[in-house]
């Protein structure tokens, strides 16, 4: 059971992190979560995700204005 319990909330971690990367918006995980201490290093983490989707996001809009006024 507390095998089963450990995996589930290690996959739900991972399923934040995975929305954190795709959505692009800013997730604040919890300092612990049912007893087990998330790591620093997982915020840090989906906070660079971020960042590299609003670089992804300035680059698309950049070349939009790029290809508006070639128009």
């Amino acid at each position: 059971m507390k095998t089963i319990l450990g995996w589930s909330i290690k996959l739900s971690v991972a399923g934040l992190v995975y929305v954190g990367m795709t959505s692009g918006s800013n997730i604040k995980l919890a300092e612990e979560v049912l007893g087990y201490k998330v790591p620093p290093s997982a915020q840090q983490w989906i906070d660079r995700n971020a960042q590299l989707a609003d670089f992804g996001k300035q680059t698309q809009a950049g070349f939009k204005s790029i290809a508006g006024s070639l128009k």
